[in-house]
């Protein structure tokens, strides 16, 4: 049987590399992206590699037009196939709403939702082709319509990605597509320490990125087929 192939973006970033080390001890080919820090990216090379799977880094800059498509061509010249699609890019953009530039708006809106489309977009061939699995991520806390404080931007953004994911589901399940969403919540210290950022979890800490990749894992290789559509939040009860 042809090894199965996961392409993950972001994948150099914490997450990223917990999720495609995962996937690599799964038997997966790994097509991992990024943008900068080579370094990290060859010890995500390097970590996968050892799981006995082929890895292929692809640095590229996804907010270039033509970037997404390039990149899809390049998996399927290098793998012939695209089994697993794991949309990760997504960087937090603080600040209050009144402090925002349209310019940084855009990024904010650019990096977290429209990049998530265009690698859909210019990978659901492939994944058609396999009946394959797509991940995006979302964040604890996003099917709730609220204020959300110092990360407006992002949190527009994310729950926009919430509805494209429960969207796509629906478009590509006759195609035998399954689209599920991924809702982690407090996983590192952005602003403030550990233990202030634990006592606002039901469960009492912060989350290690290992338990998004086991959850990732757990989605390609053992869910039922029956879910997609789904968000799962991965956040001790924290829901943002």
């Amino acid at each position: 049987m042809e090894t199965k192939v996961a392409l993950i973006t972001g994948a150099n970033s914490g997450v990223g590399q917990a999720v495609t080390r995962s996937l690599a001890t799964a038997g997966f080919n790994i097509a991992a992206q990024y943008y900068s820090n080579d370094a990290a990216a060859q010890a995500v090379e390097k970590d996968a590699q050892g799981s006995g799977v082929e890895v292929e880094l692809l640095k590229c800059d996804l907010t270039k037009p033509g970037q997404a498509k390039d990149m899809a061509d390049a998996v399927m010249e290098k793998f012939g196939r695209i089994d697993v699609l794991v949309n990760i890019i997504g960087p937090f953009y603080f600040g209050d709403i009144l402090s925002f530039t349209p310019e940084r708006w855009r990024e904010a809106i650019n990096m977290n939702l429209n990049i998530n489309f265009d690698v859909t977009y210019y990978a659901r061939e492939h994944i058609c082709a396999s009946k394959g699995h797509i991940i995006n991520f979302s964040f604890a806390g996003s099917e709730n319509v609220r204020p959300i404080g110092r990360v407006t931007a992002y949190g527009i953004a994310k729950t926009g990605v919430t509805i494209l994911s429960k969207t796509l589901a629906q478009s590509l399940a006759p195609f035998g597509v399954r689209v599920n969403t991924i809702s982690p919540g407090l996983f590192e210290v952005v602003h403030g320490t550990e233990e202030e950022l634990s006592r606002q979890v039901p469960l009492g800490r912060i989350g290690k990125p290992e338990e998004i990749g086991e959850t990732v894992k757990w989605l390609v290789t053992e869910s039922p087929e029956y879910v997609t559509g789904a968000n799962i939040s991965v956040a001790g009860a924290w829901e943002g």
